[in-house]
């Protein structure tokens, strides 16, 4: 086996096992030497992938992001009515695996747009805000949003349906089923966008 493919395999080992222990610990408590540990390898061999754990944790949300912007934004790009286009997307929002990984690591993200990845991280996260308005277009070219309300400020309002806490308080305490938090997710929205 070349040394390139042993790289790419030991690397997603760590990342897979940094996940795991992000999962279980959080970002605050978990340590390098955690995967060293759990994968009997050396810490250094790891800083040899990551300089620091901060990049590490961007190396294991980035992707997830992008994955979340990716289906975003074909929903943008559907044939679908607008109201079906926002239920979609609402539904692939929280269902993501960005946003699950989120919910079990709200608190500790806030590194991630401080310094080294602010600005691939902005990036992504505007480029799912323009998604988001995308759909919104098709919504007022149907002719049934509000017009007091701007579709770059309804955009970004959209984007606070990943906000784990509530989903974490209504549906992970068992409060609400989640096809239930999503279809009333997906109600309010509209009832707050739309005429009548």
């Amino acid at each position: 086996m070349s040394k390139e493919k042993k790289f790419q395999l030991r690397n997603q080992k760590i990342l897979t096992t940094a996940e795991k222990i992000l999962k279980e610990k959080g970002y605050y408590y978990f340590k390098i030497s955690d995967i060293s540990e759990k994968l009997e390898i050396a810490k250094g061999t790891i800083y040899n992938h990551y300089d620091s754990k901060e990049d590490l944790l961007f190396a294991v949300i980035y992707p997830k992001l992008q994955e979340l912007r990716d289906s975003l934004q074909k929903i943008s790009l559907s044939d679908l009515p607008f109201k079906q286009q926002i239920q979609q997307a609402v539904r692939i929002a929280l269902e993501s695996d960005y946003h699950q990984f989120l919910k079990l690591t709200y608190s500790d993200m806030a590194v991630l747009f401080q310094e080294k990845s602010q600005k691939e991280m902005t990036i992504v996260q505007e480029e799912i805000i323009q998604a988001f308005e995308k759909i919104l277009v098709v919504g007022n070219n149907e002719g049934i949003l509000r017009k007091d309300l701007s579709l770059t400020f309804l955009s970004h309002q959209i984007l606070s349906i990943l906000d784990p806490l509530l989903n974490s308080l209504m549906v992970d305490s068992g409060k609400v089923e989640k096809e239930d938090f999503i279809q009333q997710t997906t109600k309010i929205l509209l009832y707050g966008m739309t005429k009548g």
